[in-house]
C-alpha cells in the first residue's frame, strides 16, 4: 500500500526525475524558521497556511521558540507620547572572551493607542498594557502584531491595577483585574477575571478572595507554571492560580528597601521558583531571595557586595525582571538617554561576575528621532509566539 503521507513533490529537467519531500521534514524545517517568514509561507497554499496556523504546529514553533529566548524591550517615549516595543537576543557568556559584548534589537510593533501605558506582564510572547487615561486594557501579541482588546472597565473612581496570567493546562491567558480598597468611600477590594479571546464572548467575571485580605497597591508581577504572582504594599506577596481562579497571601522575607525604594526589584522567576532581589544602596548589598517552599513559605537567600557597576545605575531607577537562559540576573535601568550608549548588566549569583552588553538598534535607523529621555522596561525569557487568540 502506498504511502499516504502528504509530500512535496519537485519535477526537475528531466520529466522522469521527480524529489519527493515528506511532509514531516517541511514541518520540522518550517519550526526553525523565524516567523517572518511563516507569515510569508502561509500565502504559498491552502495546506501551508493551515499546517502553519495548526495548534500541532503553534506549540512545536513555541517550544522551539523558548530554545532560543529574547529579550523584551518596551520604549516609552515621554516627549513625543509613543510606545514601541523591540526585542533582541539573550547574550550568551563565552569564556574565551571573543564573542560581541553588544546585541542588536529588532523593531516588532508600536503602541497605537496616543499616551502613556502601562506594561502590566509579559508571558509567553504576550504583553498586557493599560492605558493610564480611559482604563482601557488589551492583550499585544509582538510576533503577530494581534490586539485583543478586553471589554471596558470601568473603576469607578477607584485605584486599578492588572495583571498577566497563563493557564497552561487549558492553554488560556487569563487577566487578573483589582479594584483597590478605599477606605474613605468604604468600599472594600473586588477582583475580577476575564479569559483572553479574540471572540465576542469575552466578559469580566467577579471572584471571590476567601482570605478577606485588602491591599491598596500593588508591585511587580511574574506567572510560573500556572500561578500568578505579584506584591501587595509591603508585605505580603498576592497567589493567584490561574486555572481555578483562587487567591492566597505569601508573607515576604523582612527586607532592607523593599518597594519604599525606587531600586527594589521583586517577583522574578528565579530557575523556575519565585524569587526577589533586593538592593540596599545604605549597606552597599545585593540580596536574593527565593520561595523554597509555598506551603510552609520558607524562604532561601544568597547576598553578595553590590557591584561598582549597578551602582552607576542607582540614578536611572535600577530594576530587573528576572533571568535569562544562562541563569544570570539581568538588571537594567529605567531611563534611557538618546545621547548614550544603553546598557543591560548580567549577573551570576554563583560566580560573582557581573558583565554588560550594549543594545544597538533601537536609536538607529527609522528611530533616529528619539531623542531626550525614554522610559525603558526589560523582561528576558521573550519568545517569538504564532498563536493567534
Amino acid at each position: 500500500m502506498e504511502d499516504s503521507q502528504p509530500s512535496l513533490v519537485h519535477a526537475g529537467n528531466n520529466s522522469t526525475t521527480t524529489t519527493t519531500i515528506p511532509f514531516d521534514l517541511i514541518i520540522e524545517i518550517l519550526s526553525l524558521l523565524p516567523a517572518k517568514s511563516l507569515f510569508r509561507f502561509q500565502s504559498v497554499s491552502k495546506q501551508w497556511f493551515s499546517t502553519i496556523r495548526s495548534k500541532f504546529f503553534v506549540d512545536l514553533f513555541q517550544t522551539r521558540s523558548k530554545s532560543r529566548p529574547r529579550l523584551l524591550l518596551s520604549l516609552y517615549l515621554r516627549d513625543a507620547e509613543e510606545q514601541f516595543i523591540f526585542s533582541a537576543p539573550e547574550h550568551t557568556y563565552d569564556d574565551d572572551k571573543s564573542s560581541s559584548t553588544f546585541v542588536m534589537a529588532r523593531y516588532d510593533m508600536s503602541i497605537s493607542a496616543p499616551g502613556y501605558n502601562v506594561l502590566y506582564g509579559a508571558v509567553n510572547g504576550f504583553v498586557c498594557f493599560k492605558d493610564v487615561s480611559c482604563n482601557t486594557i488589551a492583550v499585544y501579541n509582538p510576533t503577530t502584531r494581534q490586539i485583543v482588546k478586553l471589554p471596558d472597565f470601568t473603576p469607578n473612581g477607584r485605584y486599578m491595577q492588572a495583571r498577566l496570567g497563563y493557564d497552561p493546562v487549558e492553554d488560556q491567558y487569563k487577566v487578573l483585574c483589582a479594584k483597590m480598597f478605599d477606605h474613605k468611600r468604604q468600599q472594600q477590594q473586588e477582583h475580577f477575571v476575564c479569559t483572553v479571546t479574540s471572540s465576542q464572548k469575552q466578559e469580566w467575571r467577579k471572584i471571590e478572595n476567601l482570605t478577606g485580605d485588602n491591599y491598596r497597591d500593588v508591585c511587580g508581577e511574574t506567572c510560573i507554571d500556572g500561578v500568578l504572582y505579584y506584591g501587595a504594599e509591603h508585605s505580603r506577596i498576592v497567589r493567584f492560580d490561574v486555572r481555578s481562579e483562587k487567591i492566597e497571601f505569601i508573607k515576604i522575607p523582612k527586607l532592607e528597601s523593599y518597594i519604599s525604594h525606587t531600586y527594589m526589584s521583586i517577583f522574578i522567576n528565579y530557575k523556575g521558583k519565585l524569587a526577589g532581589v533586593d538592593y540596599s544602596f545604605t549597606k552597599n548589598l545585593m540580596t536574593l531571595w527565593v520561595l523554597e517552599d509555598a506551603e510552609k513559605q520558607e524562604w532561601s537567600s544568597m547576598t553578595c557586595v553590590l557591584p561598582s557597576k549597578l551602582e552607576n545605575l542607582r540614578e536611572t531607577h535600577l530594576m530587573s525582571r528576572g533571568v535569562i537562559h544562562t541563569g544570570e540576573l539581568m538588571v537594567f535601568g529605567r531611563l534611557l538617554d538618546s545621547s548614550k550608549p544603553y546598557y543591560i548588566y548580567y549577573y551570576d549569583f554563583n560566580k560573582r561576575i557581573i558583565r554588560k552588553v550594549e543594545i544597538r538598534g533601537m536609536k538607529d535607523g527609522d528611530f533616529r528621532r528619539i531623542n531626550g529621555t525614554s522610559w525603558m522596561i526589560c523582561y528576558p525569557g521573550h519568545i517569538e509566539n504564532i498563536k493567534f487568540l
